[in-house]
């Protein structure tokens, strides 16, 4: 049983560093931010992001003769709703930042 946690608990700490390293754009509006923290956050983001889509996409294609047409298909579509969610969830993060400076310019005058 601990073999099988292991992976699972390997990506949720990759994840959690990835939130980590770009939790300053959360805070943005309270002072300078680390630039290279988060430059690093979104450089591993999109990496593991691309490890993701080649694990469920291209490594399976070896292995065609084991898996059915239907399962080929629902792979496909569970990958695109991952890095849909992916680049979704990325600009919501841009859409509340650009809305905050917004907010704070408005504020000023």
């Amino acid at each position: 049983m601990a073999k099988s946690l292991k992976p699972v608990l390997l990506e949720i700490g990759k994840w959690a560093l990835v939130m980590w390293l770009m939790s300053p754009l959360a805070f943005v509006m309270q002072g300078p931010i680390d630039f290279s923290r988060v430059a690093l956050g979104i450089l591993l983001f999109i990496i593991f992001t691309g490890k993701m889509l080649y694990d469920t996409v291209l490594a399976p294609a070896k292995t065609r003769a084991e898996r059915t047409p239907l399962q080929d298909v629902l792979a496909m579509i569970g990958t695109i709703a991952v890095v849909g969610l992916a680049v979704g969830m990325m600009l919501i993060l841009v859409g509340v930042y650009v809305a905050k400076v917004i907010a704070s310019q408005n504020a000023q005058f």
